[in-house]
């Protein structure tokens, strides 16, 4: 876990704004923390990272996908901003040249995972028509994992391949070493976001998309990718919210509010420099003012 300690003015000790179960949106965290102190000199708000625990409830929590029941009704999730999980491969995989064509939705989702045998043909065959390795994050409630299988209406545990432990960023080290590998990942690890090219050793899997779709994930670039993405829906490229999270407790806290407000008002517009999407401006709108709920409103203390 990926932990972030923040000292709100007036909430006494320090409140953690914590990520649970991942780390690729540690970037955007701890961009949004400097430029709100930057427009806010004065803010005590502090950071520090680790993965020391407090008794006391955070301030406020990183949800990048909600699992049902891990918050109660009172609790407040303020989404800021998206991420998309592409899918790619080793660029030596044999498979890239047998579907140029492009994958389809359905042929994507049977190269990833297993049928469910209540749905198979008493004589189907369940084998993948092409031979590849699958990597996926390991444990049930991965975040990328749960969403990369509720956008195909598809269990966790029928992805098919290797399970890896820890960070997402280690299953493009598995690629690197497996020319037969493929894996979804989030646009911040397949994209080099200093040259914003793709990264050397990976090739985006073809997938069957309108001829301006396809264009934007040959160019290779990330800007050309979330500018798509951010247009359209694609059918197969997964696109998830992340959220803030506010416990009951902090729900009408000033500061926290504060803080939050200036995340959804003036954060959005670092999204697209760290590989994130932006969310939609209806999305915002309807989120700044909650019905029985402190709106959120940001103001520069300048």
């Amino acid at each position: 876990m990926f932990c972030f300690l923040a000292c709100f003015p007036g909430l006494g000790s320090a409140q953690e704004i914590r990520i649970d179960d991942t780390d690729f949106v540690q970037p955007m965290i701890e961009k949004w923390v400097t430029e709100y102190k930057r427009e806010n000199p004065n803010s005590k708000l502090c950071v520090k990272t680790g993965s020391e625990k407090d008794e006391t409830a955070p301030a406020i929590s990183v949800v990048v996908n909600a699992v049902p029941g891990s918050r109660t009704n009172e609790d407040r999730l303020v989404y800021a901003g998206r991420y998309a999980l592409i899918p790619v491969s080793n660029k030596r995989n044999p498979l890239l040249e047998r579907i140029r064509k492009g994958l389809k939705r359905n042929e994507l989702r049977n190269l990833v995972f297993e049928k469910d045998p209540a749905e198979m043909e008493e004589d189907e065959d369940d084998r993948p028509k092409y031979a590849v390795t699958v990597y996926s994050r390991g444990g049930r409630n991965s975040p990328t994992t749960l969403a990369l299988a509720g956008f195909f209406g598809a269990s966790p545990e029928r992805i098919r391949g290797k399970k890896i432990i820890g960070d997402d960023i280690f299953l493009l080290h598995a690629l690197q070493k497996d020319p037969s590998g493929i894996a979804f990942n989030t646009l911040n690890y397949v994209y080099d976001l200093k040259t914003r090219r793709l990264k050397d050793h990976l090739a985006i899997l073809p997938l069957n998309l309108k001829s301006g779709q396809k264009e934007a994930l040959l160019s290779q670039n990330v800007d050309h990718v979330i500018s798509i993405l951010e247009a359209s829906d694609i059918e197969t490229i997964p696109v998830e919210k992340f959220g803030l999270l506010i416990p009951a407790e902090y729900a009408d806290n000033e500061d926290v509010l504060r803080f939050v407000g200036w995340v959804t008002a003036n954060g959005q517009r670092f999204n697209h420099e760290l590989g994130f999407l932006m969310l939609d401006a209806q999305a915002l709108a309807l989120q700044r003012e909650k019905p029985n709920s402190a709106p959120l409103t940001y103001a520069s203390a300048k």
